[in-house]
């Protein structure tokens, strides 16, 4: 496979592939390149509007700015699924938009794959599918992945969502079409759904004593200057909001280890780009805690439907005492009870995050598998997968004990030597 990499800067490309991949004359459109992408970019956002399951990462807006600041070193293929538009007999219709990054030696086994694509700030990887369209979409692409010469042997589908409407037909595709799949990791993540009101929905979360706590630690915060929660509106100055954050979150330990959003230039430009431009579409949700005019506790979300998906947080590590960051997200859910917009916040978070877990009541499942696309030697690949798990969990298993034999027989003559 030739390395194409997705970048504005590339001198040029092949013309995009299109290849009738059922009797219902669904097509794939195979883009390599960014300026080919953005002739779809109409198409696209009409689909972002349609779909039966919001991914805001896979949005145009979203992702245009990643794949052009976080994608330059990867070999990247965009899958774009196209039937006719039944209200405009002749006209395209846009119903999937598959990422795909390719890959070579899966498993440590000498195999071609590909995986949804997902940079360190994408939390989620549902492609996006047009309501009413899932079987055929499906269909049509992985009639594609069995017969594309750049697809492989292996499809990974990475943190993907274990329930919805892309897990359901994807199950259903599964299951009828018998192809070898497995999944290979999976785990939940909190996600909030309001309940009656904020308070009930607190007690539940929080006993009367960390309810208790939780009002001292605000007092404590009074005590020092003026608290106040603050949110940014449609008529505040976004670009010094975003800047806010960058300096609040480089200020602490991000900052010090250098993942901080602000520490790398192309991650930096990123998320200014997807922020004001959320803002402009009124999707932007920022949240800060200040003290005296300065924030010392920040939250940023992007709005997706009836949705939402928390991006990042910070705080001032100066007041940790206080815990600004828990502070600031039992106001998040004070305010999101007293709005009906959102039905639901993805927290984006790590499984063993313990504000979120310890405050947010419902979970998501999140998994990770990987299916045959129908090439040599993907059956094979898939079937003995388990199989070479397992030989290198025991492997693990083995030298870490060796290595504990090692460090009692090392350290079994200095024990000696205290007690006598």
């Amino acid at each position: 496979m030739s390395q194409l990499t997705l970048t504005d800067r590339q001198s040029a490309s092949p013309p995009p592939s299109r290849r009738e991949t059922d009797e219902h004359k669904m097509s794939v459109t195979v883009v390599t390149t960014l300026p080919c992408l953005a002739e779809f970019l109409p198409a696209w956002e009409d689909l972002a509007a349609s779909v039966s399951e919001q991914n805001v990462f896979y949005e145009p807006w979203m992702m245009m700015p990643a794949l052009h600041n976080l994608g330059a070193d990867k070999t990247l293929l965009i899958a774009l699924i196209f039937t006719t538009d039944p209200a405009r007999p002749g006209t395209p219709l846009l119903c999937g938009l598959f990422p795909l990054e390719c890959g070579r030696g899966y498993a440590g086994l000498p195999v071609k794959f590909l995986r949804l694509w997902r940079h360190k700030h994408c939390y989620l990887t549902t492609p996006l599918i047009r309501a009413g369209y899932e079987r055929r979409t499906l269909e049509a692409f992985f009639d594609w992945l069995a017969t594309d010469a750049r697809s492989g042997a292996l499809i990974e589908f990475n943190m993907l969502p274990g329930a919805g409407a892309f897990h359901q037909a994807l199950v259903d595709y599964l299951y009828i079409s018998g192809k070898p799949n497995r999944i290979f990791d999976i785990y939940t993540r909190a996600l909030f759904q309001p309940t009656f009101d904020a308070d009930t929905y607190l007690c539940a979360t929080l006993s009367a004593k960390h309810r208790k706590m939780i009002r001292r630690l605000e007092r404590g915060l009074s005590e020092i200057g003026r608290l106040e929660y603050d949110a940014l509106t449609p008529n505040d100055d976004a670009a010094v909001w975003i800047e806010e954050f960058l300096q609040l979150e480089a200020s602490g330990w991000k900052g010090r280890e250098g993942s901080a959003l602000a520490s790398n230039e192309a991650e930096r430009s990123y998320f200014k780009s997807i922020a004001m431009e959320a803002f402009r579409r009124g999707r932007l949700v920022m949240l800060a805690l200040r003290l005296d005019g300065r924030p010392i506790a920040y939250k940023c979300n992007f709005l997706a439907g009836r949705g939402s998906f928390t991006f990042k947080i910070a705080f001032d590590e100066n007041y940790s005492r206080y815990s600004p960051g828990m502070l600031l997200e039992i106001e998040n859910v004070r305010r999101l009870h007293a709005q009906s917009q959102i039905e639901w916040v993805d927290s984006c978070a790590d499984p063993f995050n313990f504000m979120f877990n310890r405050l947010w009541l419902t979970r998501r499942t999140i998994q990770n598998l990987i299916v045959s696309t129908g090439q040599a030697p993907g059956d094979l690949v898939v079937s003995v997968t388990p199989f070479l798990s397992w030989i290198r969990r025991k492997l693990r298993t083995g030298k870490t004990a060796g290595q504990k034999v090692i460090q009692n027989d090392l350290h079994e003559p200095q024990n000696l030597r205290a007690t006598t």
